[in-house]
């Protein structure tokens, strides 16, 4: 009986003392996570705006740098940088802190864009005195650039006559035009400025009256 006695209190002291001596270990803590950090669209032009946009778990404080600050665990911030600039988006708990980066870049706009364009938009023919007291035949010609027109003087009745020329237009607007041979050399009869480049257009149509007649 003594014996049972003594062998109880020896089972009740190791119940107690064994829990004391073993050490659970305990899981590690882990960092924030970022689920999600990018900017759309990733390039905009000069003063164009784009949207940050993030997701972050586990995180304690969420912060961006550009003078951004401290923002929430998830949402958005509309930006319009002047230069192309990264984005850094810090989140930080009790284990660590965890970046991300975006880039929002800004597409170059050239000082002196090429024109790919250059076409003749209109041409208008008249006839106006001479100084001979004859009459010139002349044309406008407007273009919507700059650029080089080549065209013909043509008489439209079938005889034939034609003279080819070129004007150059340093930006849109319009330029005068005037048949360059003697009023005498060119004969009576209806006639056309036809451009030929950078576009086929055909002006009016006006009767001439050689000088004399």
């Amino acid at each position: 009986m003594k014996r049972l006695v003594l062998l109880s209190l020896f089972l009740a002291l190791l119940v107690i003392l064994i829990p004391s001596c073993i050490t659970v270990q305990q899981p590690a803590g882990q960092p924030p996570v970022i689920g999600t950090f990018s900017s759309n669209p990733s390039a905009i032009d000069p003063s164009g705006m784009a949207n940050l946009s993030w997701n972050v778990t586990g995180a304690n404080s969420v912060s961006i740098d550009q003078g951004i600050g401290l923002v929430s665990a998830s949402g958005t911030r509309q930006v319009s940088p002047a230069t192309s600039t990264v984005y850094t988006l810090s989140a930080t708990n009790s284990n660590g802190t965890v970046t991300r980066t975006a880039l929002t870049a800004v597409n170059t706009v050239s000082s002196n864009p090429v024109r790919t364009s250059f076409s003749v938009t209109g041409i208008t023919l008249f006839t106006e005195p001479s100084p001979t007291g004859c009459a010139n035949l002349s044309a406008y010609i407007t273009a919507d650039g700059p650029g080089t027109a080549t065209y013909n003087w043509e008489s439209t009745n079938g005889t034939g006559y034609s003279y080819a020329g070129n004007t150059t237009f340093s930006a849109a607007g319009t330029q005068k035009i005037t048949i360059p041979v003697g009023m005498g050399a060119l004969p009576s009869g209806p006639y056309q400025v036809h451009v030929l480049t950078p576009n086929d257009l055909v002006s009016n149509t006006i009767y001439y009256s050689a000088c004399g007649l």
